[in-house]
């Protein structure tokens, strides 16, 4: 009888200790859980939204263009070499060069679409919406500038840029039936620039690409305006002084290129001819 008592008793406290054994890891965790609550709590954070790649993209190309820019207008200035009559009834569209002769006050009589950075293939197309053309809606124009070349310089091939170009050209001419289409050259850079540059900004991709341009305009009758010899040193390069960068040009190099552009622009400029592929001149 007593080793039945003994046995009995030997069994319950076997089965206290299997539960202390289960039930106590299930006490820690329970105690351990409000630290773990607490933790996650503490000052939430609001999500934070994944930036917009095209845009910072689109920022940091190219990556020196805005640090030519000028810091303030020259509202009072007006030379009187820049006739600004031959500005009126004009959309002058392209790049951070263009986008200088606004920001120097150095032509007022005309529209600008222009941009840092802009290529011309981002003209007719934008992933946000406001693509330059859009600019040109309901407005009619008698004269298109079109100031393009530096940021393409580093494609592999001009006739990428020429078909892309005339396709801009074509859009301009669609909105504003009549117009005069006016493509300026691409202008030299620097030696310095030229002999160092990695993205293809070099003199002779320049003239690489000035060719097929002046070739592209006697195809679709655009006039093409050639660099002036301002613009050129005596080794046919920019000049070291025309531009910090070796390629924006200086207030005083910008003051010399708005007066070329008054002379092509001049308001007697009869529309030009073109040639067909028959051979054909038409008006």
């Amino acid at each position: 009888m007593k080793n039945a008592k003994l046995k009995h008793v030997l069994q319950i406290a076997v089965l206290l200790l299997l539960t202390a054994v289960i039930l106590f890891p299930v006490v820690r965790i329970g105690r351990a859980a409000p630290v773990s609550a607490e933790t996650d709590t503490t000052a939430p954070s609001a999500p934070v939204p994944a930036p917009d790649v095209t845009e910072l993209q689109t920022a940091a190309e190219p990556q020196t263009e805005d640090m030519w820019l000028p810091e303030i207008e020259y509202d009072d200035y007006t030379p009187s070499a820049i006739a600004q009559e031959n500005f009126h009834s004009t959309v002058i569209l392209g790049n951070s060069q263009a986008q200088a002769l606004s920001n120097y006050g150095l032509i007022r009589d005309a529209d600008f679409v222009t941009r840092i950075g802009l290529s011309i293939n981002q003209v007719l197309t934008s992933k946000s919406g406001d693509a330059p053309i859009s600019q040109l809606y309901g407005k009619q124009y008698k004269k298109a500038v079109f100031i393009f070349g530096e940021n393409e310089l580093g494609w592999p091939y001009p006739k990428n840029f020429i078909s892309i170009y005339k396709n801009v050209i074509a859009k301009v001419r669609e909105l504003n039936p009549g117009v005069e289409i006016y493509c300026q050259a691409i202008f030299p850079v620097t030696a310095e620039c030229s002999e160092t540059s990695k993205n293809g900004i070099t003199n002779e991709n320049v003239q690489l690409f000035n060719a097929a341009v002046e070739e592209m305009c006697g195809e679709i009758g655009a006039h093409f305006m050639p660099v002036s010899d301002a613009f050129f040193d005596r080794d046919g390069v920019l000049p070291a002084d025309a531009a910090k960068d070796g390629v924006h040009f200086n207030y005083d190099y910008c003051k010399i290129w708005a007066g070329d552009l008054s002379a092509y622009l001049r308001q007697d400029e009869q529309p030009i001819e073109t040639t067909t592929d028959e051979g054909v001149t038409l008006e």
